[in-house]
């Protein structure tokens, strides 16, 4: 009989504070399911993926200018980026003036830079677009994303229940899969395994017990017990990995300041980790853009910068990758209420110690613009399947159905 981790999380414990989906809910055939994906033997095996993902449709436009494009000043008269403002990384490409932080990694050759992402047939529902981005499927409705699918076909040959981790309450359709549940990790200060104080707690807590007391020659009764030992025994690794933390790096009190912190602490505890993600929302500025849209790339840009730097100092920079996107971008011209409107092309920035600094792919025309948005130059796909193939090691055309090409920021 199989039973789906949804029905066991159901019927058993349930880690209220700090892990909000406990990892070994996955169906109880994990150990009969597939063979686990080749790898690429020439790529480490302990390099690590982090996706970063900004929530609302960020503005491309006015995170990497084109400053020499008078097209560009034209189309954005009010909230348009002076050219002497720009943080310049080429003689017609910028960076927003708020993301010095992000600016210093560029300099250091940290920091790759994909322009005009995106894929054809765009859709500007923040839903429907950011299920294409989570699934890499632009074409079909999918139940499961590209992470879920990279961790389900590396399930056999896992060292780790914690292979995958998302830091946040929110689900996201990028960790689903048919097998690999995912954790989700709210607090790193008050993780572990409690229940509710009512009646349905102590039910949980009940079962929970009858699963540590289950006959092992009873159908999955050996996998039950390890269920519940490996809930138990992740919870004091991570307790005992966070414990060894120490770092002189200062990290900002917004909220991906904060989480990009817990994801160096959990990398310090050497937890077997393959893939860490994070939600960063507020991106969707439809009005006043330029007193909203600068804090949300100053924060990005500083807790990156933190990050890479306690990472460096761990002796971890040149092993982690960090992916940002978003579901889109915005449109050409301003609107109105001096924002911006849903879009479609934008930029996805690649930062770590591993990749090759730069700008890649063609910043799109101004001019030559689809029903007032740009037309993208470079498939999302090629970008995810870059990571995969070149840092983790992966068969990429296994995970996202397909071919994509590989660009050379890796």
């Amino acid at each position: 009989m199989e039973v789906s981790r949804r029905d066991l999380l159901r019927r058993s414990a349930v880690v209220a504070v700090g892990l909000a989906v406990p990892p070994w809910l996955s169906k109880m055939v994990w150990a009969d399911g597939g063979a686990a994906m080749g790898f690429h033997k020439d790529v480490p095996q302990d390099r690590i993926l982090v996706v970063v993902q900004l929530s609302g449709g960020n503005d491309g436009l006015n995170t990497v200018i084109p400053y020499a494009d008078a097209a560009y000043y034209k189309a954005r008269p009010t909230i348009g980026i002076p050219d002497n403002q720009v943080l310049a990384l080429s003689d017609s490409i910028g960076l927003n003036p708020a993301m010095t932080s992000l600016k210093a990694l560029w300099d250091q050759k940290q920091v790759a830079i994909v322009q005009g992402v995106g894929y054809p047939n765009p859709n500007r529902s923040h839903f429907r677009s950011m299920e294409i981005w989570q699934t890499a499927a632009p074409d079909k409705i999918e139940t499961e994303g590209w992470v879920g699918k990279y961790l389900d076909a590396i399930r056999n040959g896992r060292a780790s229940s914690l292979t995958g981790i998302n830091i946040g309450g929110e689900e996201n359709l990028a960790i689903e899969s048919a097998h690999a549940a995912v954790p989700s990790i709210q607090g790193l200060a008050n993780f572990g395994v409690i229940f509710p104080g009512n009646a349905q707690g102590q039910a949980r807590q009940a079962a929970l017990r009858q699963i540590q007391l289950a006959d092992s020659t009873a159908p999955n009764g050996a996998y039950i017990k390890q269920t519940a030992a490996e809930l138990y025994d992740s919870a004091d690794r991570i307790h005992a990995g966070v414990a060894m933390y120490k770092s002189t790096i200062k990290y900002g009190r917004g909220s991906l300041s904060q989480s990009l912190q817990q994801i160096a602490m959990l990398i310090n505890a050497n937890l077997g980790t393959r893939v860490y993600y994070v939600s960063y929302g507020g991106f969707d500025t439809h009005n006043q853009q330029s007193r909203r849209q600068p804090d949300l790339l100053r924060e990005y840009g500083d807790a990156v910068k933190s990050f890479m730097d306690d990472l460096s100092q761990m002796g971890f920079a040149d092993k982690v990758a960090l992916v940002t996107f978003s579901e889109f971008g915005r449109r050409v011209n301003e609107n109105a209420s001096l924002g911006t409107d849903h879009g479609t092309a934008s930029e996805m920035i690649v930062v770590g110690g591993g990749v090759k600094g730069g700008l890649y792919g063609a910043y799109p025309s101004l001019t030559d613009l689809d029903q007032g948005d740009l037309k993208f130059t470079t498939d999302f796909r090629s970008v995810y399947a870059t990571v995969l193939d070149r840092w983790m090691g992966a068969d990429s055309e296994r995970v996202l159905g397909g071919k994509y090409d590989n660009l050379e920021f890796i």
